[in-house]
């Protein structure tokens, strides 16, 4: 009984997580569309404009382009080339997803550290990158979403490993 209240928990947790990083997408990419169209018609009709959107904005690519890789690793889509995988039998192709996975966690948490470190290092200059925000702040999604992918990723590699070692297709 304990054991299937704590699995409900945590598939609980993880269903409130899905909905939280959608939303914040659907948050992020909806204040870009705002603030891009009203950056526009400022400057068409009014010749006039918020000196802060513009570098706003490419902060917001960069948010919107991460929380997309998290979405994306979170559902296993990610731009793979996997001519070869798709050839081999179902052990083998489990296998090769595995290595797949391991690989890119090993290079998303090779990313996260030095984001990481990145990041603390802009920490220290003080810089700003509009409106009084800290350059830190707009660069801290690298090392967090970075460090997210390598994680899910490496739980692919164990959820593929154990598909492998059973025999069934990956």
């Amino acid at each position: 009984m304990a054991a299937e209240h704590l699995e409900s928990a945590a598939f609980r947790s993880v269903r409130v997580l899905r909905r939280v990083e959608d939303a914040l997408l659907v948050l992020l990419v909806g204040s870009m569309v705002l603030l891009a169209a009203g950056q526009i018609l400022l400057r068409n009709a009014f010749d006039i404009g918020w000196i802060w959107v513009d570098p706003l904005l490419r902060a917001l690519v960069l948010w919107v382009g991460l929380f997309g890789a998290l979405v994306a690793s979170r559902e296993d889509r990610h731009i793979s080339i996997d001519v070869l995988s798709r050839l081999l039998p179902g052990p083998l192709r489990a296998g090769a997803r595995s290595a797949t996975s391991l690989f890119t966690a090993a290079v998303s948490a090779v990313i996260a550290y030095h984001a990481a470190r990145f990041v603390v290092s802009d920490y220290g200059t003080g810089a700003t990158a509009f409106a009084r925000i800290p350059v830190w702040v707009v660069e801290s999604i690298l090392p967090f979403a970075f460090g997210i992918i390598s994680l899910r990723y490496l739980a692919l590699f164990a959820l593929h490993l154990g598909a492998a070692m059973r025999g069934k297709p990956g």
